[in-house]
């Protein structure tokens, strides 16, 4: 058990190196398309519920946590993406 705690406390992010870190919050093309497989299979009311929860401070934050969401409210906003215009709800929003 506390050999456990040691590896975690190891990892923690304010002891890695700034290139570890600087990689850790570079956005992924896995989770990226998992979020927009989500999103596109979310109901009309689901999406309209996160747009009404999701204001700009909580978009910055979500945004920090989710390197990938910029990328996908950039190809929202672009019109990149398959999704109608009035189902994007928040993600069309933040932009």
């Amino acid at each position: 058990m506390a050999e456990e705690m040691m590896m975690e406390r190891a990892m923690m992010p304010e002891q890695m190196p700034e290139q570890a870190k600087a990689r850790l919050m570079q956005p992924s093309d896995e989770i990226s398309a998992v979020l927009m497989a989500r999103l596109t299979n979310m109901a009309p009311e689901e999406l309209r519920a996160l747009d009404s929860a999701i204001t700009p401070d909580v978009a910055r934050v979500l945004m920090k946590l989710l390197p990938e969401l910029r990328q996908l409210i950039e190809q929202v906003s672009g019109g990149g993406q398959q999704m109608p215009q009035e189902e994007m709800g928040a993600l069309g929003r933040m932009g």
